[in-house]
């Protein structure tokens, strides 16, 4: 692996927002890859252990915030229909 790409991995890793579970698998893809060695999977697994931020939330995709919208609209819409049936 380069220098660079070393780094980089090392900023985002101590960073700490990430899920401990994800950071470490994405670790290892990249260790079976040969992309990591022994050594630096090692660092990098402990600094990361180290580093997650044990409240790190990851923000929500924007179609599940849409979906959650639709949803409620809807819901809002037929409570509305079943007042306004009751008037």
């Amino acid at each position: 692996m380069t220098d660079a790409f070393l780094k980089i991995l090392t900023q985002v890793v101590t960073r700490g927002q990430y899920r401990l579970t994800q950071m470490l698998e994405k670790l290892h893809v990249l260790w079976v890859q040969n992309l990591l060695s022994d050594e630096e999977l090692e660092t990098l697994t402990a600094l990361a252990q180290e580093s997650a931020d044990p409240d790190y939330r990851e923000p929500e995709r924007i179609e599940d915030r849409v979906s959650a919208l639709e949803t409620e609209s809807v819901n809002t819409m037929l409570a509305l229909t079943e007042l306004y049936e009751m008037i």
